[in-house]
Parts: structure tokens; sequence; C-alpha cells
């Protein structure tokens, strides 16, 4: 394991396909491990991604250089007295090439390694959950779906939530929030079916009780006599 210390705090939890953002990822402890030189080697799969790598000295004085594209590589060494270095990527979620609700599908939004001669070491890596408008909209419906159907136990519920997941899964979002929504309501009304069952069985639990107490006294009466201090 390298030594070297990673730290972002705006890596997105998740990003609309096509919409931009923009993450710094700081590198400290570079030379941690006794390799005094070295090469900083970065991957992302953003689209219309730039990097810029920033490095900055011991006193204070920062230099940059920009990439454009997929990766880059840049030298790194205590003999230029670079202290940390900055990384700046920015660019655009990609195409969603495989929808998964759970886990849900991700991206490589960044990846960093050291490499030093024919050693690669991970100093980093960065994966973020991207989706369409369409697929979050699924997604939302099946995640509201989910406890109401597993509060109900109901069976035909859970089979309509489960073609739900495999319709998002092949990309069929209308028929996902579809499903998803019948699921939901089929598990509504099984719990209402429970509860006025309940209701019902308590009623009559009631009932045979009063009835059970009604027969008792007219049994007791029954088996007084007339001197009986009961009659």
């Amino acid at each position: 394991m390298t030594a070297i210390t990673a730290s972002s705090s705006n890596v997105p939890d998740q990003q609309r396909v096509g919409e931009e953002r923009r993450t710094t990822i700081a590198l400290s402890d570079l030379y941690e491990d006794g390799t005094d030189e070295w090469t900083l080697r970065g991957r992302t799969r953003l689209t219309n991604a730039t990097w810029t790598i920033r490095k900055v000295k011991l006193n204070g004085d920062t230099s940059s250089r920009t990439f454009t594209g997929r990766s880059f590589e840049t030298r790194v060494s205590s003999a230029n007295n670079t202290d940390r270095v900055e990384v700046i990527v920015r660019g655009r979620a990609p195409p969603v090439e495989g929808f998964s609700y759970d886990p849900p599908q991700r991206f490589e939004f960044v990846r960093l390694s050291k490499v030093v001669g024919d050693n690669v070491k991970l100093v980093g890596a960065w994966e973020v959950h991207h989706y369409t408008d369409a697929s979050q909209r699924a997604r939302s419906a099946i995640e509201d779906a989910e406890p109401v159907v597993e509060s109900a136990g109901n069976q035909q519920a859970r089979e309509q939530l489960n073609r739900a997941i495999r319709a998002y899964e092949s990309g069929e979002f209308d028929l996902a929030r579809d499903l998803a929504g019948d699921a939901e309501s089929t598990a509504r009304n099984a719990q209402q079916s429970s509860r006025t069952l309940r209701l019902v069985l308590i009623g009559a639990g009631v009932l045979v009780v009063l009835g059970l107490l009604a027969g008792g006294v007219l049994y007791l009466r029954s088996q007084s006599g007339p001197g009986d201090p009961l009659g």
C-alpha cells in the first residue's frame, strides 16, 4: 500500500448523465514510503474531461498543468520541493451502459495511481452513481413501494415489485413505475384487508364471550329453585 494520503470533500454521491461536475482531490505525504520521485497517473470515465494538476512547494509557490481526455500522467519529485498535489477534474457523467437497482449502477469518477517503474499502486478510487431523469423517477417509485410491500408481507405485491425491478434494469422505466405503483397499491389493500379481518375477528370474539356469559347466567338461573338465594 502506498503511504500517500488522498482526500476529497466534494466527490458527488450521484450525477445525472450529461451533467458536469468539478472535484478537487488533495494528495499529501508524497514521499513517506521513501520514494523521492514517481509518476502520478489518473484516469476517469467522465466525458469531456479536463484535469488541472497543481503542485504546491514547501514555500507555498504553485505550478499548474492542464490535461484533456480520460487520463493523464505527471512526474512528482522531492527535488522540485513539491510538498503536495491537487488534482482538479471536471467532466460530464457518461451514458449508462447497464442499469442495476441494487447495487445501483456506478461509473469510475476518478482513479489515481502511483507508478514507479513497472510497479503501480493505487492511491485512491472514487465511483459515482449515474442516472437519467427517467431512471431516477423509476427508482424513486420502487424505493417508495419497497417498505410498504415489506410491511404487508403479501406475495402478489412482492412479485409485482420484483417485476418492477426487472423492468428498471431493462431500461423500461415507465413500466417499472407502473409496476411499482401496482405493488404499493396491492400491499396497501392487503394491509387494509388484514386490519379489517382482525377487527371482524375481534368483534366475533367479543360476541362469543358475551354469549358465553349470557348462557352462563341463564344456566345458573335454570338450576336454581324457587327458594334458592340465587333465584
